[in-house]
């Protein structure tokens, strides 16, 4: 509104569903692990947030004020979570000192119901900015109503990164957190650092270590130790201390040709993971450009044995003429290990796994601005290792024909067939959808599937019959380049740098004569 005023509006909307992992509390569940998350209770709630707020400036004085309302919905019976509550928040801060501000922040309920997630809590808190880029956090927080009603927590603080030269940062965070029956510790420490070799080639070596742990309880549910997520578990997982360190080369000196590579390992009480990537690409030719990307990851959290590798290793040769875009092609090869690992499996020994092997061509065709043809072939040969004498291997056949015809600058039909093939079964499947495009980045559709035909090799998804509606956007034009990488120049080189070099000498040297 004016220099010191501003005003806030904000709209979320969150669902939760799916089945929460029950934590590992039992005699017999902690020392009989197991790689499978255990069913624990089942999640369903929704939480709506709408907040309103102003923001004033008095002189050196900051005073925020803002209304939350929260109304969360809890599906299933008997359940506590289920909320509709209005809290009122403010905050005030100022600086003590050109280095030291102090800051207080009030939460208060103002309906008769609270909600469970967010009870009412008073802060008070002071930040000194020890050196630029180091500061000192000591707060205290008091609940008064809630789960955590009658506790406090006070906290200590350490956060920062520090240039130790212009490549390389030193980043540290630290707390000290005393509830009320225990005083525990989180943090990390971390150095980064990036060292160019030559030009254009840069190393990146990075080692971060981790102590205490970060899990909690969310509205989905405890947050514990596990491998991997399972279904819609994701938000279970949480992550223990220990080291982390990574080593990285990365080349991008030549706008025809960029690589890259990394490993990281991390490590902890709980076992440990790597991370392999890599990835280069190239142009041929103008219209012609090669790309390889290979990624290799294991599980992490627990030490498993027999849960091997998952690794993808794709290759692709894609056609786009700068000078005419009638007509784009993609040429690409998937190997696939391990792709639908699941624990399982571990019980049947260290000979299980499988792999994929994808071929598959792609190509899009537009004749005129109001045709538009796609097409898709795929051909995928698995094998999956149940023992390491017995092995089953299956042949799919993937086709997808889209056609798009626009009516004008605002409507278009489109019509696609989809056919899946393995063997002496097949399964085909059709789409109708029409569109309108609110602008020229912003699309809205509505259609109808006829038949269940849905694949990871396919483009798009149509995981079930019936009609849907959809919404697609283009982020490069919503957020201004977002998605897009812009190709650095080529550094000078040193012969290049040492001949500028004694052309200004040559230059100086003749001045100077001039002079005389």
């Amino acid at each position: 509104m004016t220099s010191t005023t501003n005003l806030r509006a904000q709209y979320d909307h969150e669902d939760n569903f799916g089945i929460a992992p029950q934590p590992l509390d039992t005699f017999e569940e902690l020392f009989a692990p197991s790689s499978d998350a255990i069913p624990g209770s089942r999640v369903d709630n929704s939480l709506t947030t709408i907040s309103a707020g102003i923001q004033q400036r008095l002189g050196s004085a900051i005073i925020d004020l803002d209304w939350i309302h929260r109304h969360r919905e809890d599906r299933i019976p008997d359940s506590s979570l289920s909320s509709n509550s209005d809290q009122l928040r403010s905050r005030f801060s100022i600086p003590l000192a050109k280095n030291l501000t102090f800051q207080a922040q009030n939460e208060l309920s103002l309906s008769s119901q609270k909600d469970p997630i967010y009870p009412d809590r008073t802060i008070f808190g002071l930040n000194w900015a020890v050196i630029p880029g180091v500061s000192v956090s000591l707060a205290q927080q008091f609940y008064s109503s809630g789960q955590y009603s009658g506790n406090s927590i006070t906290s200590l603080s350490v956060n920062g990164e520090h240039k130790l030269g212009s490549d390389t940062t030193l980043t540290g965070r630290y707390s000290i957190l005393g509830g009320a029956n225990e005083i525990t510790t989180q943090g990390a420490i971390g150095l980064n650092n990036r060292w160019t070799i030559a030009s254009g080639l840069r190393l990146n070596v990075a080692y971060e270590h981790v102590f205490g742990n970060f899990f909690g309880r969310t509205a989905a549910g405890q947050q514990y130790a596990q491998p991997f997520a399972f279904g819609q578990s994701a938000s279970a997982i949480g992550f223990d201390g220990g080291d982390s360190y990574s080593i990285g080369l990365e080349y991008s000196d030549n706008p025809q040709f960029q690589a890259s590579a990394r490993y990281e390992h991390r490590s902890s009480s709980g076992g440990g993971n790597t991370v392999i990537t890599a990835a280069a690409a190239g142009k041929i030719s103008p219209a012609l450009t090669a790309l390889v990307r290979y990624q290799q990851a294991g599980s992490s959290n627990q030490k498993l044995s027999g849960l091997g590798d998952t690794a993808s290793l794709k290759l692709g040769l894609a056609y786009r003429d700068p000078n005419n875009d009638k007509f784009n092609a993609l040429l690409r090869y998937e190997y696939r290990q391990n792709p639908s690992s699941i624990p399982d499996t571990i019980l049947l020994g260290s000979g299980t796994g499988s792999q994929d092997h994808t071929f598959a061509l792609e190509a899009i065709y537009a004749p005129n601005w109001q045709w538009e043809f796609y097409g898709k072939y795929a051909l995928r040969n698995s094998t999956s290792y149940l023992a390491n004498d017995l092995a089953g291997t299956s042949t799919v056949n993937l086709a997808q024909l889209r056609a798009t015809y626009r009516l004008g600058y605002s409507w278009d039909l489109v019509g696609e067939a989809r056919v899946i093939s393995q063997s002496s079964y097949s399964e085909t499947g059709f789409v109708v959808e029409t569109g309108y495009y609110l602008t020229p980045n912003l699309r809205v559709s509505a259609g109808y599937v006829f038949g269940k035909v849905d694949d990871r090799d396919f483009s798009g998804t149509r995981s079930a019959g019936g009609a849907y509606l959809g919404f697609t956007v283009k982020l490069n034009e919503l957020f201004d380049g977002f998605g897009q990488q812009k190709i650095l120049p080529r550094q000078p080189q040193e012969s290049a740098m040492k001949t500028l070099v004694n052309k200004l000498k040559a230059a100086t040297t003749s001045m100077q004569k001039l002079e005389i």
